[in-house]
């Protein structure tokens, strides 16, 4: 069976519903492709409440998410986790990032990209698409930190 962008992105959204659920937090999905916002999260004990992007990938070694130019806007209470998930039968890999390392780090990588000519020496077109690949340490920083969500 075929797996879409859109199975992949709800495997990875829901996904991410059931880690919260199972650490005591209240979350829900928004409707798809709306906002910046996939899931809400709530606290019960303080209600604070934060918003998650989710961006999921297939591949358990992944060493990117695709995002786009809305992803280099920064928002306090905006979180990203990033899912690998991997075979089906294996457990997904989260990574946990705050909006304020992503959405800079995407903005600087992108003018870099984009101020390097082509190997035939053309210029780079612009587009809305963007990779965010963190390095191996910021992702064993963020791998499985649920705590930085609400701390």
């Amino acid at each position: 069976m075929a797996n879409s962008n859109h199975n992949i992105g709800n495997a990875g959204e829901f996904a991410v519903l059931s880690q919260l659920a199972h650490r005591g937090y209240i979350a829900a999905k928004t409707d798809d492709g709306q906002t910046l916002i996939d899931v809400i999260a709530t606290d019960p004990d303080t209600l604070r409440s934060i918003n998650i992007q989710v961006k999921t990938t297939k591949h358990k070694s992944a060493d990117y998410w695709m995002m786009s130019v809305k992803n280099e806007q920064v928002f306090e209470s905006l979180w990203y986790v990033l899912v690998a998930l991997g075979e089906p039968d294996a457990r997904p890999v989260f990574h946990i990032f705050h909006s304020t390392e992503v959405g800079p780090w995407l903005k600087k990588d992108h003018a870099s990209w984009l101020s390097k000519p082509k190997q035939n020496g053309e210029e780079r077109k612009d587009s809305n698409m963007r990779k965010f690949r963190p390095s191996l340490d910021q992702l064993a920083t963020a791998r499985e930190n649920w705590e930085a969500l609400f701390s």
